[in-house]
C-alpha cells in the first residue's frame, strides 16, 4: 500500500513517451505555419518584360510575368525496346528500365517520347 500523499505513477507507453518528447516541435511548426505565408510548391521563373504602354520607370509589379517552360522528356530506349523489355525476367536491369520508363510516360502525360530507332548508342 503506498504512503499517504504520494500517487501511483503509471507507467507511459511507447507512444506516450515520444509524444512528449516532438509536442515542442509540433507547437513550433504550427506556430510557424500559421505565421508565414503560404509557400509555392513549384518554383517559377519570372522575366521582367516591359509592356509596350509603359515606360521602364513606371514598369511595377505588373511588368513581371512568369514564364513556365516545360520540357520534352525522351526516353533512353525506343518502343520495340520497352515492350520487350517488359517481357523480360524481373530479376534483370532492362525490365527494370523499361517499368521506369512506363512510370515516366504515366506520370508526365503528352511530354514523353521515346527514343528515335536510328539513333545509335
Amino acid at each position: 500500500m503506498p504512503a499517504l500523499g504520494k500517487e501511483i505513477e503509471r507507467q507511459l507507453t511507447p507512444d506516450e513517451i515520444a509524444l512528449r518528447e516532438i509536442q515542442g516541435y509540433i507547437d513550433r511548426t504550427e506556430r510557424q505555419a500559421e505565421t508565414q505565408q503560404p509557400q509555392i510548391n513549384k518554383p517559377q521563373q519570372v522575366i521582367a518584360t516591359p509592356q509596350p504602354s509603359q515606360s521602364p520607370s513606371d514598369m511595377g509589379i505588373a511588368g513581371i510575368q512568369p514564364v513556365t517552360t516545360v520540357k520534352n522528356i525522351t526516353l533512353p530506349m525506343n518502343q520495340a525496346e520497352m515492350e520487350s523489355g517488359l517481357k523480360r525476367n524481373i530479376i534483370e536491369g532492362v525490365r527494370w528500365l523499361s517499368e521506369w520508363c512506363v512510370m515516366m510516360i504515366k506520370k508526365y502525360p503528352g511530354r514523353v517520347f521515346y527514343m528515335s530507332q536510328n539513333t545509335k548508342r
